[in-house]
C-alpha cells in the first residue's frame, strides 16, 4: 500500500475525515455493530506501511499519529474500560472485548517500536503471533515480504518462533518464503546457552514451517 493511501485509510478508520469509515475499526463500535477483524488487519498493513515515513525522519505527519491513537484511544475507551459506554450497557461480549484489547495493544506496540527507529519487518512478531493462534486476513499477501525479511533479520532471536508459526498458518501462500527459511536454518543460533541446543530449537521452528507450506525437509 502506498503511503497516501495508507494514510487515508487509518483516517478513515480513524473516523477523522468526512469520508469515514461507517463500519470501520471506529465506526463499527458507534453504533455497535459488532468487532471486524478484517479493520484490525486492515489497520496493520496501513500503519507498517507507513512504517519507514514513522522510523525514519525526524519529523512526521501530525495526522498520522493522530488517527493511530484516536484508534486506540477511542476504542479502549468505548469498548474496553470498565464503564465505557459498550460495556456499561452490556453491548459488548466478554470475548469480543479481550479481543480489541489484544488488537489495540499490536496497534500500541508496532507504533511504538516505529517511534523508536524500529523497520516495519522488524515490528511484525505481536502481530504473526496473534495470527498464528487466530488466522490471517485477505490481506495476507501484503505481510509476506516482511516475514520473509524479518526470519532473515540477523537479530531475530526468539522472535523466530511467533514468525515461523505465522509462515505456517499461510499454507501453500508460504512457499514463497521457502528460501528465507532455509538460509536462515544454515545459521547458528546463538542468543542463548548452550548454542547447539538453542540452534536445534530454532530449526525445529524452521522444520514446521517449511513443511506447512508444502516444502521438502531440509
Amino acid at each position: 500500500m502506498e503511503y497516501d493511501a495508507a494514510k487515508a485509510e487509518l483516517i478513515r478508520h480513524a473516523g477523522i475525515t468526512d469520508d469515514f469509515y461507517d463500519s470501520g475499526f471506529l465506526g463499527c463500535l458507534r453504533p455497535y455493530n459488532g468487532i471486524k477483524a478484517c479493520n484490525f488487519h486492515s489497520v496493520i498493513e496501513a500503519l507498517l506501511s507507513v512504517g519507514e515515513s514513522i522510523a525514519r525522519p525526524k519529523l512526521i505527519e501530525r495526522e498520522l499519529v493522530e488517527a493511530v491513537f484516536v484508534i486506540t484511544v477511542k476504542a479502549r475507551n468505548w469498548a474496553i474500560t470498565d464503564g465505557s459506554m459498550l460495556v456499561r450497557n452490556q453491548l459488548i461480549s466478554n470475548e469480543d472485548r479481550e479481543q480489541m484489547r489484544a488488537w489495540i495493544e499490536i496497534i500500541e506496540f508496532i507504533m511504538l517500536d516505529l517511534l523508536q527507529g524500529q523497520s516495519s519487518h522488524d515490528c511484525i512478531d505481536r502481530y504473526c503471533e496473534y495470527v498464528a493462534e487466530f488466522g490471517w486476513g485477505e490481506n495476507d499477501a501484503f505481510f509476506i515480504p516482511l516475514l520473509a525479511a524479518a526470519i532473515e533479520t540477523e537479530d531475530v532471536g526468539d522472535r523466530l518462533q511467533g514468525l515461523c508459526a505465522a509462515v505456517a498458518k499461510l499454507g501453500p501462500k508460504g512457499a514463497i518464503i521457502l528460501s528465507s527459511l532455509r538460509r536462515a536454518r544454515q545459521r547458528e543460533w546463538k542468543w542463548y546457552e548452550p548454542h547447539d541446543r538453542c540452534t536445534a530449537e530454532m530449526r525445529h521452528f524452521i522444520d514446521q514451517a517449511v513443511a506447512a507450506v508444502g516444502g521438502k525437509s531440509i
